[in-house]
């Protein structure tokens, strides 16, 4: 008991020499890590003033209750020190906060939040909490006062060195998806339609190929929905970002048509990003201001599904026929999204939205913060969501017309890759200036969206 008691308060007890200052979802999970901690030293020091018991069966039970306890402070050592290292000074706290309220907008996921970790992976990463939660259930059973795991709690990891990035933090949307998924418990539904596709293409097999098909289905529905789901959230940034990070624009033919065991292929997903950003509206925005990333969008979209591919060495025989299973689930992803936003999706109208990505792209172009857009003398602030893509489209096409006003010294003209990634960082913190302000009260009119 001595160990478990070290062991647990190695967790709970901060070791920082200074304070950290973090978000609401965050603080209250370590406060609940330290009531969890501090309940259950209560708890083994009763326990240890007990005499032992004769009982062989009783102190099994003791032991086994024990093994519990160890195992799921196993469990809360991988976030504790990483939700603790993901404080305001080390994580885009603007953006996430912007996030967690869109979030909140979709109706069956109202009072949900996001706890950010850093991940020394250069990954995205959300966390299934289902386990968690039962571990945290059972945990509460056995130590009297324990609080039960915090509900509507999504844990995601970001990559430590993106602490001051707006853009490629938006890969954070797609890991919401998976936490959407999971709380929705949308899987109950896929299930059932999977089992009918596979039935239909593969037939009768040994459970094992079943299961194996049945994965794979899963997995690359799942992450159709999740880029869906991303872009209902912030619209085609979403994919702008996942452009960049991943090169796509520098694959082959062969590498953007691989299905992979837990993913589509780049082809597939962006075919699923053009759908998703045409019901939403955004196209007249993408071919007037989107340059290569929205042709190379375009191209992906009109590859035939018949060029996917899909190779498999552990079962060759079954690959071509999952791929047909596929075909009939896909177009079932769509249908998920929006049975989840009911109506709630990032949209793009036209109309005075074009004007108000033009006056935000204008005050960017003179290093201008553009949370007030001064329009006919009346002073105005844009939709978070519309700021965000316009800037987004401003670093990706109009990086060159900042560059341009800027007196430079001639070492300066000729470095052209250190003054595009100086002044593109220096957008990207206008923007997240912009959104801070937008938080804040003010007496300006809301550019209509």
């Amino acid at each position: 008991m001595a160990s478990l008691r070290r062991l647990i308060r190695s967790v709970y007890l901060p070791r920082d020499e200074h304070e950290r200052s973090h978000r609401a979802a965050t603080t209250d999970f370590l406060n609940y890590i330290c009531t969890l901690g501090l309940k259950t030293e209560v708890y083994l020091q009763r326990l240890a003033l007990v005499p032992p018991n004769p009982d062989p069966k009783m102190a099994a039970v003791d032991r086994e209750e024990l093994t519990v306890l160890r195992k799921f402070w196993f469990d809360l050592h991988e976030f504790a020190q990483p939700s603790r290292n993901a404080d305001t000074l080390h994580s885009p706290i603007v953006l996430i906060s912007q996030l967690e309220e869109h979030l909140s907008r979709i109706p069956r996921l109202r009072e949900c939040r996001l706890l950010i970790s850093h991940t020394t992976e250069l990954n995205y990463i959300q966390y299934p909490r289902q386990e968690l939660r039962e571990r945290g259930g059972e945990y509460a059973g056995i130590v009297p006062g324990a609080p039960r795991f915090p509900r509507n709690l999504a844990l995601i990891a970001m990559p430590y060195s993106q602490d001051e990035s707006l853009f490629s933090n938006l890969l954070i949307c797609h890991e919401m998806g998976h936490f959407a998924f999971e709380e929705l418990e949308l899987e109950i539904d896929l299930s059932r339609r999977i089992g009918r596709a596979l039935r239909k293409h593969v037939g009768h097999r040994s459970v094992d190929d079943l299961s194996w098909c049945h994965e794979r289905l899963w997995y690359w529905a799942e992450e159709l929905f999740c880029d869906r789901f991303a872009i209902g959230l912030v619209g085609p940034s979403f994919s702008f970002s996942y452009i960049e990070l991943l090169d796509v624009i520098g694959m082959n033919d062969d590498e953007v048509n691989e299905f992979e065991d837990t993913h589509p292929s780049h082809s597939c997903r962006f075919y699923e990003h053009f759908e998703q950003l045409k019901r939403c509206g955004w196209w007249p925005l993408l071919d007037r201001l989107g340059g290569s990333y929205a042709s190379l969008i375009r191209k992906l979209r009109n590859i035939s599904p018949l060029n996917y591919k899909f190779h498999s060495k552990e079962k060759s025989a079954l690959a071509p026929l999952v791929m047909k299973a596929f075909r009939d689930i896909q177009p079932y992803v769509g249908h998920l999204v929006t049975r989840t936003f009911q109506g709630h999706e990032a949209r793009f109208h036209g109309g005075q939205h074009f004007e108000c990505v033009e006056a935000i792209q204008k005050y960017l172009g003179w290093g201008v913060v553009p949370a007030t857009l001064v329009n006919n003398g009346r002073a105005f602030y844009p939709d978070p969501v519309l700021l965000i893509n316009a800037a987004y489209l401003f670093y990706l096409e109009g990086i060159p017309v900042l560059i341009n006003r800027i007196k430079q010294k001639r070492e300066e003209r000729a470095n052209y890759i250190s003054q595009r990634e100086k002044w593109g960082k220096s957008v990207e913190q206008w923007t997240l200036k912009a959104l801070e302000d937008l938080r804040l009260p003010n007496d300006r009119e809301f550019w209509a969206w």
